[in-house]
């Protein structure tokens, strides 16, 4: 058994005994059957008949099931193995957004309305969904983490992880939005879980699992108000908040500031969300390791850069803005999120890497809660409101992050 209070491998950057590609790709197939729901998932839930508050009820329950579960997943990849977990995340996530397929379907064809609609999505892609997801990233997180020699290897490692949920977003949205546009808005659910088989099948054939040496009998847990973490947590959940916030109403905005049909929105935001994901993905898996910079310095850059995004994609008619904006969005997100998940884990040893992955993962989790609730019922009240709490958020967390000692170091 590795010694637990050793943080470091021997190798340099990353090891390759991690598979670190194999891991990313799967982290990419996984989170992509996802991320084809992003495009589509305004129109469609209009085209049931739900509300706006419908859908952010949802989203936020999968949130919830991940932030109270992701701690549980993350140390258990440390005592049964991140193979097994994996798979066991993985099969959750397909058995429900077959059913939210199903769902779906039956909802568009008032087969279904009403409460029991409401049900339906809420217990598919919510409750089933989020406790599925919710192991795949702590998992990829610590796994990779225990095999980084460096502060640096580990901005690089948590940066794959991050370039693959952008490229995620990039391909599943850019799939959902042609998808919608060439079949309807029940192809892309009939795909979502099609693509996370795939991902199974390459678990399966393709990683080995861990020797009983790398595992931990009893691996350490962690408390959110750890000294050693607190104040990355603070800023990464105000940082989540606004981010997630932004994301959820992302549909609902582009339809209602451009008068765009159902369909159209569909295609239009999986155009900007693929500007988004693209400089994300360079930002993280290409500056921000070349820059060199520690975790702090890749967070306190990246927020400011989100401060002023968050003002460019103020509501109006202009569609060049809102490129800009999203693409702003993209560069200080994907330097802040490596510098935000790397920061807590330098003072952890080797045995509570699964724990501190689990705890950023649900962090980002009660984020994820708060946000898309809270943003659509702004947005159905007034639909600038949730773009002045997210400017004013950003803001504060912006000075917090360049004034308290542990993120100045």
């Amino acid at each position: 058994m590795p010694d637990p209070r050793s943080n470091k491998p021997t190798q340099s950057s990353i090891d390759p005994g991690a598979q670190a590609n194999l891991v990313v790709g799967i982290v990419f197939l996984a989170f992509m059957g996802q991320m084809i729901l992003n495009p589509i998932i305004a129109p469609l839930s209009r085209q049931m008949g739900l509300r706006e508050w419908h859908i952010g009820a949802t989203i936020s329950l999968a949130a919830i099931v991940l932030a109270s579960l992701s701690a549980y997943w993350g140390r258990a990849s440390q005592r049964v193995g991140a193979k097994r977990v994996l798979a066991a995340g993985l099969v959750i996530a397909i058995i429900a957004l077959s059913a939210f397929g199903i769902v779906s379907y039956l909802g568009m064809n008032q087969v279904v309305g009403g409460v029991g609609l409401v049900f339906g999505v809420v217990i598919t892609r919510g409750l089933l969904y989020g406790g599925g997801i919710s192991a795949i990233a702590p998992t990829a997180q610590a796994h990779l983490v225990t095999h980084a020699a460096s502060e640096n290897g580990r901005v690089k490692a948590l940066g794959m992880i991050g370039a693959a949920q952008g490229m995620a977003s990039i391909v599943g949205g850019v799939t959902g939005g042609v998808l919608a546009a060439a079949g309807g808005l029940l192809l892309p659910l009939v795909v979502m879980p099609v693509v996370m088989v795939i991902g199974l099948v390459v678990l399966l054939v393709s990683f080995a699992p861990q020797s009983r040496g790398q595992l931990f009998a009893k691996p350490q847990r962690i408390r959110f108000t750890d000294p050693r973490v607190a104040p990355w947590l603070a800023t990464g959940l105000v940082m989540f908040l606004v981010f997630s916030s932004v994301a959820t109403i992302f549909g609902f905005t582009v339809q209602d500031r451009f008068a765009l049909s159902a369909t159209a929105t569909a295609g239009i935001s999986a155009i900007y969300l693929t500007i988004m994901g693209v400089t994300m993905i360079i930002a993280q898996a290409v500056i921000a390791p070349k820059t060199g910079w520690g975790a702090a310095k890749l967070l306190r850059t990246g927020l400011a850069i989100t401060l002023v995004a968050t003002v460019l994609i103020w509501p109006t008619s202009s569609h060049a803005l809102l490129v800009v904006g999203c693409i702003v969005l993209g560069v200080g997100m994907g330097l802040a999120m490596p510098g935000y998940n790397t920061g807590p884990t330098l003072k952890m040893s080797a045995d509570e890497q699964g724990a501190v992955a689990g705890i950023i993962n649900a962090n980002n989790g009660l984020a994820y809660a708060i946000a898309p609730l809270a943003s659509t019922a702004l947005y159905g009240w007034n639909p600038l409101a949730p773009f002045a709490v997210c400017i004013a958020l950003i803001a504060v967390v912006v000075i917090y992050a360049h004034t308290v000692p542990a993120l100045r170091q």
